[in-house]
This record gives C-alpha cells, sequence and structure tokens, in this order.
C-alpha cells in the first residue's frame, strides 16, 4: 500500500486539467456511457483503448437442408419478449461451385428457447420439393419470384399496427427495396407492390429499425461510389416513404476506404445504452494473387473460382465495430473486432466472419456466472455443402475498454452533466491490478468529498461497481453540475460507465 500512495502521490502532481472552455460540455444524463471509442474521453496517459475480440464457441445453427446450403447468409437474430422466443433468419441458398447457385433463394427462421439451442420450426408455409415440412417464411411471392437478403425488426414504435409488429426490408435486385409486415415473425406480406427505396446498390444486408432517440424508422443500406462499398442512411416517418441522409461520415482514416471497404453494416443502437449506435462491419479486402494466397485455405477451390473471377479466390473478409452518438458520423475500432483467425480447412474464405445482425444477452454456459454477450457469424462460406453458424460470447458492454497495464495509467473525461445519485462502472482488474477516481469541477481542479485519496479503491471484476467516498456513494451533490471524471488505474479495464438514480 505505500506503494500504491507513492504512485498515487505522484499522479496527484501530474494531474491533466481539463477545462469547460476546452472543450464542449457533453449531457450525459443517465445514459449508460461506452468506452468502446474516445467520445467521452479529453486524455490519457499510460492507457488505450484495447479492443476485446469475441471468444467462440459452438457452432449454433448449420444450414445442410436441401432449401438451404453452402451460401446462407445475411443472419438477424433477435429476442421477442412476448413470445419468450430468441429468433434467427437468415436466406437460405446454395452455390455448387461458390460462384453459380444450385437452386432459388428462400428466407428461413429458426427458434431457441436460450440463444443456444436452436431448432427449425416445422411451418407448412411453403412447398419444397412437394413437401410443406420446412422452416420457409418467404420463397415466391405475389409480387417478385426471390426475396434477397431479408432483414427483419420488431418494431417498437406505440403506434405499429398490430399485423405490423414485425417489418422487414427485402430486395430484388433488378429493383429495389420491398417493406414487409408480420404479426408474429412468421407470416409475411408485402407492404406496398412497389420497391418503397430504390437509390442505392444493396447488395447486402441492408438494416431498419425504430430509433426511439429519433422517433424516425432508420435505413443503412450500401451504396458503391467511386467502386468502393460504403453505408449510407435514410430516414422514415412511416415506413413506406425515405428520404436519403447521404453518405455515413468518419474522420479521415477510419471509414471504408478501397482497400477495405465495407460489405454490411449491421448498425443499430445498443439495447444498454439506447443512445450509441454500433455496428459491425464486413471488411471486403482484396490483396489480389500473391504466394500468401496460395498458403490460404482452400487453395484447390479458390482457384476453380478464380476461373469465373478473380476476386471469388483472392478476397477475404473480417469484421470491426463502428459507433455512432447521432447515426451520421462514426467513429472505428482501432483493429479488427473479428478476424479470421488461425487457418483450417475452411476459414479466410470471401463471406466468412458476417457478424448477424445484432448482439442478444443470453445466459453463461459457465457455473456461475453472469449473463453475457452472444454474437453469431458465418464461416466456411460456400467452401461446401453446409453452411456454419457459429455463437461468440463477449462481455456485457465489452466491445472495448480503456486498459491500463502495470505501468499505473490514468484517463480524465471530457467535461459532462449527469442526473443521478450513485456511479455505476463496468469493469475488471487483475489481482494485482486497481482502480480509483476523483471528480475534478468546471476548471480541472479536484472536487472536495470526491477527491482520488477519499476515494475507496476498486479491485475485482464486475458489471456493476457503486464508487464510493470515504464509504459513501452519493454524489447527488454534483448532478446537473459541469464535471470531469479523473481514473487512476493498473491492470484494468474500464468498460462503461453510468449514473444511477
Amino acid at each position: 500500500m505505500r506503494f500504491l500512495s507513492a504512485c498515487l502521490g505522484l499522479f496527484l502532481g501530474l494531474m491533466i486539467c481539463v477545462s469547460a472552455s476546452a472543450q464542449e460540455v457533453f449531457p450525459l444524463g443517465s445514459d449508460r456511457e461506452l468506452f468502446c471509442d474516445d467520445t467521452m474521453i479529453a486524455a490519457m496517459t499510460d492507457c488505450q483503448i484495447l479492443v476485446h475480440q469475441p471468444v467462440p464457441q459452438e457452432v449454433a445453427i448449420t444450414c445442410d437442408k436441401p432449401w438451404e446450403g453452402n451460401s446462407c447468409g445475411y443472419w438477424t437474430v433477435l429476442y421477442d419478449d412476448q413470445a419468450r422466443l430468441y429468433r434467427a433468419y437468415a436466406q437460405g441458398w446454395s452455390q455448387a461451385d461458390g460462384v453459380h447457385p444450385s437452386h432459388p433463394l428462400v428466407i428461413t427462421t429458426y427458434e431457441s428457447e436460450d440463444g443456444i439451442h436452436w431448432t427449425r420450426p416445422n411451418l407448412g408455409l411453403f412447398e419444397w420439393e412437394g413437401s410443406k415440412e420446412n422452416n420457409i417464411i418467404i420463397n415466391e411471392t405475389p409480387i417478385h419470384t426471390e426475396c434477397h437478403d431479408f432483414s427483419p425488426f420488431i418494431d417498437t414504435n406505440p403506434n405499429a399496427k398490430p399485423e405490423a409488429r414485425y417489418k422487414g426490408i427485402g430486395l430484388t435486385r433488378k429493383e429495389g427495396l420491398f417493406a414487409y409486415q408480420s404479426p408474429d415473425g412468421i407470416h409475411w406480406t408485402p407492404m406496398s407492390d412497389k420497391p418503397v427505396y430504390t437509390d442505392g446498390a444493396f447488395d447486402t444486408q441492408n438494416i431498419t429499425f425504430w430509433s426511439e432517440k429519433e422517433q424516425k424508422y432508420i435505413l443503412y443500406y450500401r451504396i458503391n461510389p467511386r467502386d468502393a462499398r460504403r453505408i449510407a442512411r435514410a430516414v422514415s416517418d412511416d415506413y413506406l416513404h425515405w428520404t436519403n441522409e447521404g453518405e455515413l461520415d468518419f474522420p479521415e482514416g477510419e471509414g471504408p476506404v478501397p482497400e477495405a471497404q465495407y460489405y454490411t453494416n449491421g448498425i443499430r443502437p445498443y439495447y444498454r445504452a439506447p443512445n450509441i449506435y454500433i455496428g459491425f462491419p464486413a471488411r471486403y479486402i482484396d490483396n489480389g494473387l500473391m504466394r500468401a494466397t496460395e498458403y490460404l485455405p482452400g487453395w484447390d477451390l479458390r482457384q476453380e473460382r478464380m476461373t469465373q473471377e478473380t476476386r471469388f479466390g483472392t478476397v477475404v473478409t473480417d469484421s470491426v465495430y463502428i459507433t455512432s452518438r447521432d447515426g451520421l458520423h462514426f467513429r472505428r475500432s482501432n483493429e479488427a473486432f473479428l478476424p479470421p483467425g488461425l487457418k483450417t480447412k475452411d476459414n479466410w474464405a470471401y463471406g466468412d466472419n458476417y457478424l448477424a445482425w445484432t448482439v442478444i444477452e443470453t445466459d453463461s454456459l459457465r457455473d456461475d456466472c453472469p449473463r453475457e454477450l452472444s454474437l453469431y457469424s458465418t464461416e466456411s462460406y460456400f467452401t461446401g455443402t453446409a453452411s456454419p453458424l457459429r455463437r461468440y460470447t463477449l462481455r456485457i458492454d465489452g466491445f472495448g475498454s480503456v486498459h491500463a497495464k502495470n505501468t499505473i495509467g490514468e484517463m480524465v473525461t471530457r467535461p459532462f452533466t449527469f442526473d443521478g445519485k450513485e456511479l455505476s462502472l463496468n469493469l475488471g482488474t487483475a489481482a494485482a491490478g486497481f482502480v480509483k477516481m476523483e471528480f475534478l469541477d468546471a476548471s480541472g481542479n479536484p472536487i472536495p468529498g470526491f477527491t482520488l485519496e477519499e476515494c475507496d479503491m476498486f479491485f475485482g471484476d464486475t458489471l456493476d461497481w457503486r464508487c464510493s467516498w470515504n464509504g459513501s456513494t452519493d454524489v447527488s451533490s454534483l448532478a446537473g453540475k459541469t464535471v470531469s471524471l479523473r481514473f487512476v488505474m493498473r491492470e484494468a479495464d474500464l468498460y462503461s460507465m453510468k449514473f444511477e438514480k
């Protein structure tokens, strides 16, 4: 403890001052703020934003039925709290040689009580090769023959009609995006006999949802300007008439570039922090034909694909995450969120590592562990006869963190105002690690009663640590005032913070 006290005293002398006049004051209120980007960070010393890659678990679903195949993808995974079921959706498709379709594309659904163990509901809605015993929910429609890239969601708009509790967007390649509705996520009908949006390239998983923050329906979709796959956005009041808001904005060097284009987007408000949009774009990367390409898995199949088009054998894909507070201006993670990993016989394929839309919360399979995030990703895309969907897990809020190593580091937030009584942190340390914090006033000076010396040191690992100073967790006297937080930490990760009422 004498060593720790000496180190803290050193940091008191090196304290970074942050004034409200130097940065715009952030109206945090009682929203949860994630430390997966630098939105709330004014300065860091011996700390970094660390990306936490999800941990692979079991294969959740294997698409090996005759109406499915090796090109099933563009997955959506939802939790329906009324039905108390997790639902997954994908396009059932197959490409025998990795290029040419083997059968018409259909839309399929899957069910689970826990988000871990999945089954195919036998729906009896559409005939396939003389039988209706399948899980197909969209086949041929009265409007067009195939619905590609279908992405549904549960509409939380209080004005949504019961017959349109579920909504979704599907693509007809030569026409554009069609809107669908369903009362139960199973029985779907088109909402219009014409496409509702045509201003885009669309050849990807295009996303729609109701934004409670913006009180509008939001559409994120693919565009292809300057021969580079990118993301654009449109908004709507009624899900049928859309206004184009243009391409997403990124700081220079952080968005899609010709060398690493964005194929999907996977954007949605994070359920524990609806003020934050978080997405998981799959990056499309073509390094061309070189010596390293021949050492990737499946070289023989890659050569066969390249007889049709070279990129079918040379393109590889992974995923990053992007974040935004307004839905238009985004930041990108500073490294891959889901890389291909050590090569096996089927990975590093064009179409692998596409994350399903979107993350869900599930129980942990480890004894006595808190609930966690489950994510799902494609693998072995059009390399065999079936498509696996693998489940991954991640700590709740754990996309990224402010991370300190063995050298004691510190982070100071930007000035903000808050509404609440207690400061809750999602954080963890090593056994030799610690975290302490103090409040600074608008001039960057420690606030008496809430200084570093008065803070009760934390070590351990928890989703909800109520910070205290001299044993008291009550910070309500600072509510509504312009303050900053200064964290001093060693061998620790800070994932999120929230002021609780």
